[in-house]
């Protein structure tokens, strides 16, 4: 049944024909998050371009750190996404017909990706361009997961779902480690799959009754919006904060040419290592709900750094496979502690009103300090013969370096837990 939010809200609370269009649309906005997630060029398509920028371009480390960082510079922009999307309706429609185009477009830009010529130069261009469709789909989701909320009542619920279907999205790196070997049409058409799905369930599931208009409202609120985020010290407090944690040398990249060419890794047990990250990284994420309703954020922000820089010394011991099983999942459950508290601060410190902007200026900054720590980690371990080890060292007297900049965010956002009222921001 075609789902329609304006005649569902005015169905009764319990009617059979609401609860089906309920359904209908945590599957289409669970899809798109999934859809998105799972095919963007650093998850499902991270091991095969790095495999063939590595073995087939003989790029070093830091030319494949900057391919993927710059293809995956439209998601620092995902804000204009969002007011295109409200601002601009495409043919009276915010939501349907944006979500029928984007992901039409980004599956048939993933499989294009397939017949670029294999070169560095229009690789990145195209990989960006199919970004930024891919751009769309995730913010579009993100409206109907906003408006669904408020037309069903079920915010809790949906934002539930889409954890879920984001997490599952991202096991397309293990997927994408085992293919990597493969041919690029092989990892092409597995990211157009699901989004040429999405584009079909969109077609024949989800109708908007009401004709949208352009809302001018969406542009010129941004200005207001922009000077109270601009102001707002907790904003540029919590930004730095995060931009220094990530800005750390990372070993991201250098760890994948170490696997292969000093351990002599295949890209199936690169793959397992992958598939064990992302289970490490959810238990963490759920272990952190334990602590967030029991101990204010700002100790949580302590032990999350202390716990990151010193569990990341491990890795002066990865020396096999055995070794890198057990590291790798301790690693990634660690790194989820120190990414929950990071995620927390940023949402406690978004002024009241101004959610949207002031939330992405936040993840911006923290994506800028991850595109830096990549690029300078393979910059030292490519150039500077920085071995790995070596970089390991530095990664994590670096992480522990930041926990002098903790004392200086404000106590208004920081010195409570979860479950406690917020104090009122100044």
């Amino acid at each position: 049944m075609p789902l329609s939010q304006e005649t569902a809200a005015r169905e009764p609370l319990d009617s059979g024909i609401k609860s089906a269009r309920y359904r209908n649309l945590a599957l289409i906005m669970g899809l798109g998050m999934f859809a998105s997630t799972f095919a963007q060029s650093g998850v499902l398509g991270l091991y095969p371009f790095r495999f063939l920028l590595k073995d087939q371009l003989h790029e070093g480390p830091f030319r494949v750190a900057l391919f993927l960082q710059l293809a995956a510079m439209p998601w620092n922009l995902k804000i204009i996404a969002g007011i295109i999307c409200d601002g601009l309706p495409l043919f009276g429609s915010r939501r349907r017909f944006y979500l029928l185009l984007s992901t039409l477009l980004s599956g048939l830009l993933w499989l294009a990706v397939a017949g670029v010529p294999p070169a560095f130069a229009p690789l990145v261009l195209m990989v960006t361009i199919m970004n930024i469709a891919l751009v769309f789909v995730s913010t579009v989701a993100g409206g109907l997961l906003v408006e669904g909320g408020q037309v069903f009542q079920a915010s809790g619920r949906l934002s539930a779902w889409r954890v879920v279907a984001m997490n599952v999205g991202s096991l397309g790196i293990p997927l994408g480690a085992f293919i990597a070997t493969r041919s690029l049409a092989i990892t092409a058409m597995a990211a157009a799959l699901p989004l040429l799905v999405v584009c079909g369930i969109t077609f024949f599931h989800y109708r908007e009754d009401q004709v949208a208009r352009p809302n001018p409202r969406a542009w010129t609120g941004i200005k207001a919006q922009l000077k109270v985020a601009l102001r707002s010290r907790a904003i540029w407090a919590s930004a730095g904060l995060l931009f220094l944690v990530q800005f750390a040398p990372g070993f991201s990249t250098p760890l994948m040419f170490y696997q292969t060419d000093n351990l002599h890794f295949s890209e199936n047990m690169i793959g397992l290592l992958t598939l064990i990250d992302a289970i490490a990284g959810i238990s963490g994420a759920f272990f952190y709900g334990y602590f967030c309703k029991r101990i204010a954020l700002r100790p949580l922000l302590y032990g999350g750094i202390i716990f990151s820089g010193l569990i990341s010394l491990l890795y002066l011991g990865y020396d096999d496979f055995k070794s890198a099983l057990i590291i790798e999942a301790a690693y990634f459950f660690a790194y989820a502690l120190v990414q929950m508290p990071l995620y927390d601060l940023a949402v406690r410190a978004t002024p009241k009103g101004s959610e949207a902007l002031g939330y992405s200026i936040i993840i911006s900054v923290w994506n800028w300090g991850l595109l830096c720590s990549d690029l300078i980690g393979s910059a030292l371990y490519e150039n500077r013969h920085c071995t790995f080890k070596q970089l390991v060292w530095l990664n994590a007297a670096t992480t522990l370096l930041v926990l002098v900049a903790v004392p200086f965010l404000p106590k208004l956002l920081v010195d409570y837990r979860e479950e406690e009222t917020p104090p009122v921001m100044p």
